[in-house]
């Protein structure tokens, strides 16, 4: 899966290291969505406000839980 960017939302990991708190800030007070993190060119990590992880981590725990029912009833039938 390719996920596009924004140019204001990539910062270098020095900058980002510079600019810690206002990175967080930024997110905090959802100035910003999201932010990546590149290095050498590269998008290493994206930093998130921490609502938006918990519901991340809570979709796939769904997602999860769906492909095991699924597997279940899969077998079932076999």
């Amino acid at each position: 899966m390719s996920v596009a960017y924004k140019k204001d939302e990539i910062l270098s990991a020095s900058r980002a290291a510079r600019s810690f708190g206002k990175v967080l800030a930024d997110l905090k007070e959802r100035r910003k969505r999201r932010i990546a993190i590149a290095k050498n060119n590269e998008l290493e990590a994206v930093i998130l406000p921490i609502e938006d992880y918990e519901t991340m981590a809570e979709a796939m725990a769904v997602m999860e839980h769906v492909e095991i029912y699924r597997l279940v009833q899969e077998r079932k039938r076999k």
